[in-house]
């Protein structure tokens, strides 16, 4: 597996550590609005990703992305069919997202949301960032509808927090089961992701996993 990072080196140093913490990137707005002042929209990461995430979901529902950046992926959900909001830490991001994606700055894992508010929830990349994923994952099965689907990406038993200073763990699809079973029925997937960033070719083991939540029928 060939991976880099293209966090901005000056970033890493945590020249923003009084927001937060000295060692979390992940609840630095700043850090993140200079990654997606220079990403953008532009950024071709997760192509094997996206396009199964955009197959699973299908079209006509209220999807919400977490970690949504400049929208990559909230767009083609929304060329799909759906209604697609966004959510990310970052103004920069939220502040690119085409005008059809309505979009929230928030930091997970809160969800400013009310209950029952979307069919489907979406979170590529996104756990491995969090010091609490239980609670982000309590709150995505809170915002989701009756029989609601929520989709997860993570690297898969790789780019671990000695490999990637932006990540608090590694998953497996073992872990990442576990960590979903007590809400619904699980499915996963294992793959390779593969695409270039800049002259590098990045070759990511990866882990897709669906939760089905049950219906109020099959609750009562």
């Amino acid at each position: 597996m060939t991976v880099r990072s293209e966090r901005p080196e000056k970033l890493r140093s945590g020249s923003f550590a009084n927001q937060m913490t000295e060692t979390n990137l992940n609840l630095q707005p700043d850090y993140w609005n200079q990654i997606w002042q220079q990403e953008g929209r532009g950024t071709c990461r997760y192509p094997g990703c996206f396009g199964r995430i955009c197959w699973a979901v299908g079209h006509g529902l209220e999807v919400l992305e977490l970690g949504c950046g400049a929208g990559v992926l909230a767009s083609q959900l929304l060329e799909f069919g759906n209604s697609v909001t966004g959510l990310d830490i970052s103004e920069s991001a939220i502040a690119q997202l085409p005008k059809q994606i309505p979009g929230v700055v928030s930091t997970l894992p809160e969800i400013p949301f009310p209950d029952r508010s979307f069919d489907v929830v979406v979170a590529t990349e996104v756990l491995e960032h969090l010091d609490d994923d239980r609670a982000c994952v309590r709150e995505i099965v809170r915002v989701l509808r009756s029989g609601g689907r929520a989709f997860f990406a993570v690297p898969n038993n790789c780019l671990g927090p000695d490999e990637e200073p932006e990540h608090v763990r590694k998953y497996t699809p073992e872990t990442l089961m576990d960590l979903l079973l007590p809400y619904g029925d699980v499915f996963t997937d294992t793959f390779i992701d593969e695409f270039s960033v800049g002259r590098d070719f990045i070759a990511l083991p990866s882990i897709l996993a669906a939760l089905y939540l049950p219906t109020d029928n099959e609750l009562a």
